[in-house]
Formats: structure tokens, C-alpha cells, sequence
């Protein structure tokens, strides 16, 4: 069982990894390109502010709820952000990267990250519920928190790869049709 336990503490990484991939995959189409960017930026900036946040305890959880939010942003904010760097920088990479359409995969990101924000609330509550002797026992955060992030992060990872195949690929530029 500790080496199930194992493996399951890297199919949180799983998304970023396969997110490079896809960022390799889709180079050829700027939008994406910009959103996957921006994306792995901060998967990056999460699995390096980990390894201090981890020992928290309580505040663990709204700092993973905090960095959920930061993963909706770019989905929500990206054109707004690449028109205001185009503004600024003239680069037409940014003007390219502000046409990209909205997508069901990322609606289904952006569900998925609204679904661990509400789990990570309910242990955030449930801790402090815990710490003032309210409840003894932490149903919730010991028995499904960790199964629920699993499930989210294989979801997710399917997103990506979805995403990805949405978009052109490798051969954009010979599938392109008038």
C-alpha cells in the first residue's frame, strides 16, 4: 500500500508535465501556445511554493484555494493580458495570442478548479472546526481530500491533452485549409 501512496503523490505533478508536452505539441498555434504558457508558469510557481506551504497545517488550505483561483485567471483574463502587453511591447505574438476562442477544456479546467476549491474550503473549515475542539475527527480531509485531488489532477491532465488535440498540432501549417 506505501508504494500506491507513493506513486499517488506524483499524479499531482502529472498536469504540468503533460502541459510542457502539450506546449511542445501546439507551438505552431500562438493562442495556445499563450495559454499554455501562462498555465505552466504557475503550475511552476506552485509545485516550487510546495515544498513551504505544505507545512502550514491550517492555512495549507487557503493557499491551495488561492492558487486554484490563480489558475482560473489566465483562462478568464489571458485575452485582457496579452492586449495590454501587445500595448505595451508592439510584439504581434501578443495581438496573435488575444484571438484565441474560448474552449470547453478550459471550461472544464476552470470546473475542475472551482471543484478542488471547494474541497480545499470544506478541510479548510473543517480544521478550523477541529482546532477548536468542535469536531474530533477530520472526515472530510483524512479520508476523501486526497482521493478528490487525484481524480482532479488525472481530469485535468485529460483536459490538457484534449486541449491540445483540439488545437492544430505539429502540423498546423500543412493542415491549414482555406
Amino acid at each position: 500500500m506505501e508504494a500506491l501512496s507513493d506513486f499517488t503523490a506524483y499524479i499531482a505533478y502529472l498536469p504540468l508535465v503533460i502541459s510542457f508536452f502539450a506546449l511542445f505539441y501546439c507551438w505552431k498555434d500562438v493562442g495556445a501556445r499563450w495559454l499554455l504558457t501562462l498555465l505552466i508558469t504557475i503550475g511552476c510557481f506552485d509545485s516550487y511554493s510546495l515544498q513551504y506551504t505544505i507545512h502550514w497545517t491550517t492555512h495549507y488550505y487557503g493557499w491551495v484555494i488561492l492558487l486554484n483561483l490563480l489558475f482560473i485567471a489566465p483562462i478568464i483574463f489571458r485575452n485582457a493580458i496579452a492586449l495590454r502587453i501587445y500595448k505595451a511591447t508592439q510584439s504581434t505574438f501578443f495581438l496573435e495570442a488575444s484571438k484565441l476562442k474560448f474552449s470547453q477544456q478550459e471550461a472544464a479546467i476552470m470546473l475542475l478548479c472551482l471543484i478542488s476549491i471547494a474541497g480545499h474550503a470544506i478541510s479548510y473549515v473543517e480544521v478550523f472546526l477541529y482546532k477548536n475542539f468542535v469536531i474530533d475527527i477530520l472526515y472530510f480531509k483524512n479520508f476523501l481530500l486526497a482521493k478528490l485531488q487525484i481524480i482532479l489532477s488525472v481530469l485535468s491532465t485529460l483536459a490538457i491533452l484534449s486541449f491540445a488535440f483540439k488545437t492544430k498540432g505539429l502540423n498546423y501549417a500543412q493542415t491549414k485549409t482555406v
